[in-house]
């Protein structure tokens, strides 16, 4: 357990909690992704579609983070034909902390999980569909500060 120690020499000892920032089944019809290069980016049926219009489009959204420290991911790819892309990086679209291809030849296919450093206070998460008019489905999305 980590201690701190205060200028009178006492030390304390402190539990951490898990930071959730992403915690998202789609459930509702409301997303806060944004589609770019898309023809629809949003909730269909409780999970993310998000329809290419052209190669490579995607749907995207910030989250606050802590440079320097380690976050966990859990995403459910959904979409058996369609080769996509999942990007953590420090604008939308970018994939400088993280880019994993994934399709269903993937090992992880169904629950994609993994971790990312963050560099900078905020962080963003790009779903890529590689294919033009192709639909990449998602549901479930976590993030989570490492412990």
């Amino acid at each position: 357990m980590p201690s701190l120690i205060n200028t009178n020499n006492v030390s304390k000892s402190y539990f951490r909690v898990t930071t959730i920032c992403i915690n998202e089944d789609f459930s509702s019809e409301i997303t806060s992704f944004t589609g770019t290069n898309t023809s629809a980016c949003g909730v269909v049926g409780g999970e993310l579609h998000i329809t290419a219009s052209s190669n490579n489009g995607y749907g995207s959204r910030s989250f606050i983070t802590q440079p320097g420290t380690v976050y966990n991911y859990s995403i459910e790819f959904v979409s058996p034909s369609i080769a996509s892309v999942i990007k953590f990086g420090t604008s939308a679209g970018d994939g400088t902390h993280l880019s994993r291809a994934v399709d269903n030849s993937d090992p992880g296919y169904g629950t994609i999980t993994g971790s990312f450093t963050a560099t900078t206070k905020v962080t963003y998460i790009s779903l890529v569909t590689t294919a033009a008019t192709r639909t990449g489905r998602w549901d479930n999305l976590i993030i989570s500060e490492d412990n």
